[in-house]
């Protein structure tokens, strides 16, 4: 099978979270709070969040976060302006308190 890949300058960022274990439900509430800071930078394409999905378990599947985050940029120059932005920048102080540990992966869509 050949892949008629088409080359863009599009960039998808996913944010994988684990939040603290000890969070009452109130503070997760809270946390979502996050996203909705994020939507309001302007460079943004679309912003997408997600939860583990209970698919089969195999190794190849990790579903141990909590939430995931998937955001598209029209290029890198856009992405770049979101890790800097004012709103991304305050929302990490913000509620980087609810997390263990956050992965991320940037990828340019083909």
């Amino acid at each position: 099978m050949k892949w008629d890949i088409m080359e863009t300058n599009q960039l998808l960022h996913t944010v994988l979270f684990w939040l603290k274990p000890d969070l009452s439900d109130e503070e997760v509430e809270n946390f979502k709070g996050f996203f909705d800071e994020l939507r309001k930078v302007p460079t943004i394409g679309e912003l997408h969040v997600g939860q583990p999905a209970q698919t089969e378990n195999r190794d190849v599947v990790d579903n141990t976060f909590t939430y995931s985050l998937f955001v598209t940029f029209d290029n890198q120059d856009d992405h770049d302006v979101y890790q800097d932005h004012e709103y991304h920048v305050n929302a990490v102080e913000k509620y980087s308190k609810y997390w263990d540990k956050v992965v991320v992966h940037d990828s340019v869509i083909q």
